[in-house]
């Protein structure tokens, strides 16, 4: 069973792909995957200033998605009753990671409850669970089961731990170089691009660990990202104006500035 350290730690966008990093690096070194997705500043702010959404944020393919294309694991999906589901995850072997969908019930005596609406639960044979979000624990009888189980169970199995990945981040980020355009002009915008970012450049930090530049870097730049972060869900919080404060701007000027660095290192 996971626990809840190796889920917080897990650098996913979503619930399952949390609780897919936190399973897949049991088995292997998950740092690999980061090189397989990149997404650029430019357009992280520019789909954010034109509406986009973190909870469907779709122009990031997911690494449970890019781990079953690499052949590293095979996904299972099947939609069935509570009944079904719990004879099928009985049959399930322990290596496996599996996750159900759940229901608004589940949330009852939570105060917060999940971003998406197709929200997962890890669990096992035992019907022990844990959630991502909030991050909790605990265990269902079958009563409670059919009660929040929303019709869906979803697996994964390895395949081969030892299949090819392609550096497809170094050559993207070379090339790309940003000045301020459409930048996110609004805290809800920025608070969902930084969102983004702070976990895509996390990941980066890990797969350059060995460029001790181009890690240097990255350290300053997500400990930007991290600030603009915290101090925009602050501002929210206490509800003033959703404008874009000149300080938080001066900050997304660095970040910027820290991107273009790095792309000229990689480049060289």
């Amino acid at each position: 069973m996971l626990t809840k350290k190796e889920i917080a730690d897990a650098l996913g966008l979503s619930c399952v792909e949390k609780y897919f990093l936190a399973w897949l690096g049991k088995y292997c070194d998950i740092t690999r995957l980061y090189g397989c997705e990149f997404v650029s500043l430019a357009q992280v702010f520019d789909d954010f200033a034109r509406g986009a959404t973190y909870q469907n944020y779709c122009y990031l393919q997911r690494l449970q998605d890019v781990a079953q294309d690499l052949g590293i694991v095979n996904h299972g999906f099947i939609t069935c009753s509570a009944a079904e589901a719990i004879e099928y995850i009985n049959k399930i072997s322990d290596d496996k990671l599996c996750l159900i969908r759940v229901n608004g019930n589940f949330f009852e005596g939570f105060k917060r409850s999940a971003w998406r609406e197709d929200h997962y639960v890890c669990l096992n044979k035992k019907l022990e669970w844990i959630n991502e979000y909030p991050l909790a624990t605990g265990v269902f009888d079958e009563q409670n089961f059919a009660r929040v189980f929303d019709g869906a169970v979803c697996t994964y199995t390895i395949k081969d731990i030892h299949a090819e990945c392609t550096d497809n981040v170094t050559s993207l980020f070379a090339d790309q170089r940003y000045s301020p355009q459409n930048i996110p002009r609004n805290l809800n915008q920025l608070e969902s691009a930084v969102g983004i970012l702070r976990v895509t450049r996390k990941r980066l930090k890990k797969f350059y660990e060995k460029n001790a530049r181009v890690a240097e870097l990255l350290d300053k730049e997500n400990a930007l990202l991290d600030k603009l972060y915290f101090n925009t869900r602050l501002r929210l919080i206490k509800d003033v104006s959703n404008n874009l404060p000149a300080d938080f701007m001066s900050d997304v000027q660095e970040t910027i500035e820290i991107e273009n660095k790095i792309a000229e290192e990689l480049a060289k």
